[in-house]
Parts: structure tokens; C-alpha cells; sequence
């Protein structure tokens, strides 16, 4: 089992443990976990990911908890991306169900949203409408909320004011903040919930900090005078008293998983037996002698094998499933000095069959230096860095970890454009579609050519360091009528190019009028010396638009009859202005 502690795992599993302590004295007291299942819990703490610090850390704290003191457990980011309602009220507070809590964490993967807001009103109303069916509860019972959570509120609701209405509405319901890798600011906010409801607020950060909230952790545990912090050999739990073990590994020739890293389905003659982690205890079924099929996954990982597992007269399994998986460790930097990470940072993986790559990711959710565990096999890898993105192909050899680096190196494009040299820029009149080759830049409907867009002036995009060709778009007041030109311009690693594009071109403001008052069915703007459309304007008979320098005439139609005007030259920079009266 893992027992690397970093300041944040202790603190986590020693609060828990003290508001255990605190309940133990007080009838009916309730705990409610709220977990952090957010997509930013894939940061990192010492190169471990947060995520897998906590699911170790709760799995411990969940073993160890006193069965005397009701537990529940919340979660919140872990199922879908980008939706704020993705909150999983695993178990309310109850005496039981140590291992299904168990097998909750560990299947947790993070995914989307930081919901906190929401999350503390679901959980008061949900542990409100318990006691009100349960009127056996102790009036004298208090209930701890505690809240994990590695940043802010991201659902566009405000926390802080959420825990001041609860407070005002239900005093007694303390809610006590962890802040799990957080930033000053970040602090502060989280700080303000604890604030509102009488609660604790603890930040772990470092092992200064750690060590005044462990004493403050007791402080509220005991009621009195905080008591020494204790040693890191006394912070850590017993493991869970099990009657029987399943054990896998990673290849044929690996030692044995821990059996809390392993998730199993077992079946006996065809029909389910036992599905949980690979810690049996007293109340589960028991394996006699004999063989078991099974199903088997490692971690919350894609490492999985299906087979048999023999038990002997002993009461111990046989040897091992073999799930024949690795990990891949990635590493990406986009500065000069490639010990800094690139942040952020995301990581795709494609596997390769017959030498063709996947058109699906098998996993989404790898973040630099955390091992990301995989079947054995060959493996696209796809990181994306900000808009820029790198491949390679990876082996994965069970049992071994695979590294690999991405120079994932940028510079930056904050192009402008102005009508003529000395105008005014455009600003968000313009459009620029970034191209590798100028043909593509010329092929206007090969949309999957583009390699970045941005849509106004001012705004910055990344790029690889090289050569581009840029598609500048004007489309005056955001109108039907515009032209491009197309530019080649260099990107360098870390430099911004900034240039300010000259389209050579004016402006039109046409007014057309009809003396019978017939409707302006279609203007086309022509060139007068081809006799070519530029554009054409279907919006009634004034407009003013942008348009390349050069003599155009317009092209009128109205009842079924064809009008032109007199012929007028567009200047650079300048508005040429047209009145036209047709019958």
C-alpha cells in the first residue's frame, strides 16, 4: 500500500481521524467527506498527482474509521467534463459500508468542474432531510461538512455566500475546508466558507503549515489545548484486518500488486461471487479451495485482464493473473530550461494496431510525471499545450515505465491589420486563419488545414517555432462584405510576432434608393476593369464595407430589372462615398 506521505496526506487523514475523535463524544454525530473530483486534481504535489494522494489517503482514513461514527461521502468533477451538476452523493452518514466507500475513491477519475457551492447546499439538505427522518438523532448532535478541494469555484456561484445562508438557516452544521495545494488567493476563498459556518480552515502546503493545523486538528478535536502533533509513524492507520488476499501483477516475471490497488469481479461455477478490492475481510464470501473465474483492473486504470485464480486448502491464493500493463511517465517543457513543466499540459493516448493509431484516446487524463498505466503495446501519444500540440509513439513493456519528453517550445502570433499604413487597426473587423502551407492558406474550404485562428486584434495565440502563411479577413461592422489577403510571416521559440498587416483598402458607403419605392432585392460590388463580383450585399441599399483598392461599379437588382451605377474608385484608407437612384 502506498505510504509516501507528503504534508497534504497527512494533514487530510489526521483531520479526518480528529473529527472522528470529536464525534466518538457527542451522540449522533455525523461526518460528510466532500471530495474533489475536479479535472485540476491531476496537478501535482512532489511529482505525485493529487488525485492518487487522495484516493491513498481516503482509502486509509476510510479503513481505519471508527464504525461507531457515522461517515458519508460526496464527490464532485469526477464523472463528466464541463458540467456543473456533477455531484455524486455516494452514502450519507451511516455505520457501515466501509468498502464500498473504499471502492468509490479508488474508482475515481477526475474529469470536469468545481461545483462547491452546489455541493455544500446538496449535502446540507441531504443530511437535513436525514435527520428529520430520523428523530432519534440527539438534539445535541453536531454534524462536521468536510470539504477537500485543490482550487476555486469554477460553476459561476459564489461559496462563501452559500455558507453564510446555510449558517443563517441551519446554524450548527460546521463546514471545515481543506485547501489542497492552493494558491493565496485560493486560500482566501476557501477560508471564507469556514469562516461563515464556525468551522476550520487548514492549507497544506508545506510541513510548517502542516504541522500547525495537525495542532490545530487536535485543538478541535479534544475542545482544549492542542496536544503534540504526532509522529509520522503514529499518523499512520492500521491496515484493514483481512481474512484473505487476491493478488495480480503487472508481468510474468513482477512481484505482487498491493491487494488495495486491485479491483476484481469473481465468479464461481458461472455465477457472481465477489466484486471489490483484493482485501477480503471477515463478513465477504469466503474462497474455499478450488478455482475462480475473474476480471481484474488495476487501479482505476485501463490495465485489466480476464482468467482464473486457484485457491488452495490454505485459504491462500495461488500465484498470481498476470494484467501484462506498464506506465508511461510524460514530460513536457516549453521554455529554454527544460526542467520546468509546461502547464498546463494535457496528454492523449491512441493505441496502435497493425501500425495504424486508434481514432479514440484510451485514456484522456495524464498529467506530467504521474505514472498513467496501460496495457502493453505501442502507443500514439498526443500533448497538447495550450492550441499546440506534438505526437510520438511510445512502447509500453509490462511491468517497466516508459519516459518520454516533449519539447513542447512556443512562440507567440498577436497579429494586427490595419486598411492602410497609418490607419487605425481594424481590431475586431478582422479575422486571421493561420496556415501551414500557403496553399493551404488559399483553399478556403479546407477547414482541417488551419493550424490556429484568432478572431479579433490584441489577442496572442502559441505556435511551434517556423514558417506560416496567415488568411487576413476584413469584414467591416461585421457585415456580409469583405476580402482577404494572405501574408507569410516566422515564429521563433519563445518571441512574440506582432505584425500589422497592411490590406490595402478602403472603404465604401453606398446608398441605393429605389423612386418607385420597389425593394432592393441584391447589390453586387464589380470590378470595373474585369467586370468580376467581389462581393455582393443582400441586406437592403446601405451598407458600408470594406473593399480592396481599385474603380468598382455596383450591380443592382430590384423587381426583376438589372441597374448599374456610374463607375468610383476606392482609395486606401479612405470612404468613397456612392448615391445611387434607380426607377
Amino acid at each position: 500500500m502506498f505510504r509516501t506521505f507528503c504534508s497534504s496526506c497527512i494533514f487530510l487523514f489526521c483531520t479526518a481521524v480528529s473529527f472522528a475523535q470529536q464525534a466518538s463524544q457527542i451522540p449522533n454525530n455525523r461526518v460528510m467527506m466532500i471530495l474533489d473530483g475536479s479535472n485540476s486534481m491531476w496537478g501535482q504535489i512532489d511529482g505525485t498527482a493529487k488525485i492518487s494522494i487522495a484516493k491513498e489517503v481516503m482509502t486509509d482514513l476510510i479503513s481505519d474509521w471508527d464504525d461507531d461514527i457515522p461517515l458519508g461521502l460526496m464527490i464532485y468533477g469526477h464523472r463528466r467534463t464541463k458540467d456543473c451538476q456533477d455531484i455524486e452523493l455516494v452514502s450519507l452518514p451511516a455505520k457501515a459500508g466501509r468498502k464500498n466507500l473504499i471502492d468509490k475513491v479508488q474508482s475515481i477519475t477526475p474529469r470536469g468542474k468545481t461545483p462547491i457551492s452546489l455541493s455544500l447546499s446538496t449535502a446540507r439538505a441531504q443530511l437535513l432531510l436525514q435527520r428529520l427522518q430520523n428523530p432519534s438523532f440527539s438534539r445535541d448532535a453536531k454534524t462536521a461538512l468536510v470539504l477537500v478541494s485543490d482550487g476555486l469555484e469554477t460553476c459561476n456561484a459564489d461559496p462563501c455566500a452559500t455558507a453564510y445562508q446555510m449558517e443563517a438557516s441551519d446554524p450548527g452544521t460546521d463546514v471545515h475546508v481543506i485547501g489542497f495545494d492552493v494558491t493565496d488567493e485560493e486560500s482566501r476563498a476557501l477560508q471564507c466558507i469556514s469562516d461563515n459556518t464556525g468551522g476550520k480552515f487548514f492549507r497544506a502546503n508545506n510541513a510548517d503549515e502542516l504541522q500547525a493545523a495537525l495542532k490545530e486538528t487536535v485543538k478541535i478535536a479534544s475542545g482544549g489545548s492542542p496536544a503534540p502533533a504526532p509522529d509520522v509513524a503514529d499518523a499512520q492507520p492500521a491496515e484493514p484486518q483481512a481474512s484473505q488476499f487476491l493478488y495480480a501483477k503487472l508481468c510474468e516475471t513482477c512481484e505482487r500488486l498491493p491487494p488495495l490497488d486491485v479491483s476484481w469481479n469473481t465468479y464461481k461455477d458461472g455465477q457472481p461471487f465477489y466484486d471489490g478490492l483484493g482485501v477480503i475481510f471477515p463478513d465477504d464470501p469466503v474462497f474455499e479451495a478450488g478455482e475462480y473465474e475473474v476480471a481484474v483492473r488495476y487501479k482505476s486504470s485501463h490495465v485489466t485482464a480476464k482468467g482464473e485464480i486457484e485457491f488452495g486448502a490454505d485459504g491462500k491464493q495461488i500465484g498470481e493473473i498476470n494484467l501484462n500493463g506498464g506506465s508511461a511517465v510524460m514530460f513536457a517543457y516549453a521554455t529554454d530550461d527544460k526542467t520546468i513543466a509546461a502547464d498546463p499540459i494535457f496528454y492523449q493516448f491512441y493505441p496502435i494496431k497493425d501500425g495504424k493509431a486508434a481514432s479514440e484516446a484510451l485514456t484522456q487524463n495524464a498529467s506530467t510525471n504521474s505514472a498513467t498505466w496501460l496495457p502493453a503495446g505501442r502507443y500514439k501519444v498526443v500533448a497538447t499545450h495550450d492550441q499546440v500540440k506534438e505526437s510520438a509513439e511510445i512502447e509500453i513493456i509490462a511491468g517497466q515505465e516508459t519516459k518520454y519528453d516533449f519539447d513542447m517550445r512556443v512562440g507567440y502570433f498577436e497579429p494586427a491589420a490595419v486598411l492602410t499604413p497609418g490607419s487605425k487597426p481594424l481590431g475586431g473587423f478582422m479575422d486571421f486563419f493561420v496556415y501551414a502551407t500557403e496553399d493551404g492558406a488559399r483553399n478556403t474550404s479546407a477547414l482541417d488545414s488551419i493550424v490556429s485562428f484568432i478572431n479579433a486584434n490584441g489577442d496572442r495565440k502559441p505556435l511551434k517555432p517556423g514558417s506560416y502563411f496567415v488568411r487576413a479577413s476584413v469584414s467591416y461592422n461585421r457585415g456580409t462584405v469583405g476580402f482577404d489577403r494572405i501574408f507569410p510571416f516566422e515564429i521563433k521559440a519563445n518571441d512574440v510576432t506582432a505584425p500589422v498587416f497592411d490590406m490595402n483598402g478602403g472603404l465604401l458607403s453606398h446608398v441605393v434608393k429605389s423612386e418607385s419605392g420597389k425593394s432592393i432585392t441584391n447589390i453586387d460590388y464589380v470590378g470595373a476593369d474585369d467586370g468580376k463580383r467581389v462581393e455582393y450585399f443582400n441586406a437592403g441599399g446601405s451598407n458600408t464595407a470594406a473593399l480592396p483598392v481599385g474603380r468598382y461599379y455596383l450591380r443592382v437588382l430590384s423587381g426583376g430589372e438589372t441597374y448599374e451605377s456610374d463607375r468610383f474608385e476606392v482609395l486606401p484608407g479612405q470612404t468613397t462615398n456612392v448615391n445611387v437612384t434607380i426607377p
